[in-house]
């Protein structure tokens, strides 16, 4: 499992780069990406994402 960015709804605000506690997240080209390596699938990016656009699955 891992989190998974919408891009289509990611308005790049950043509160899931500061709430991912691996850094397993970075903006790129006007959006959040994940790396799924780095990814613990915890949730906390879920839980502060305004839009919405982040799913654990």
């Amino acid at each position: 499992m891992t989190a998974i960015v919408d891009a289509e709804k990611c308005s790049a605000c950043g509160e899931c780069v500061e709430a991912c506690p691996l850094d397993a997240i970075s903006m790129q080209d006007d959006h959040a990406m994940v790396d799924e390596e780095t990814c613990g699938d915890c949730g906390a990016c879920v839980d502060v994402c305004p839009t919405e656009a982040i799913t654990v699955s």
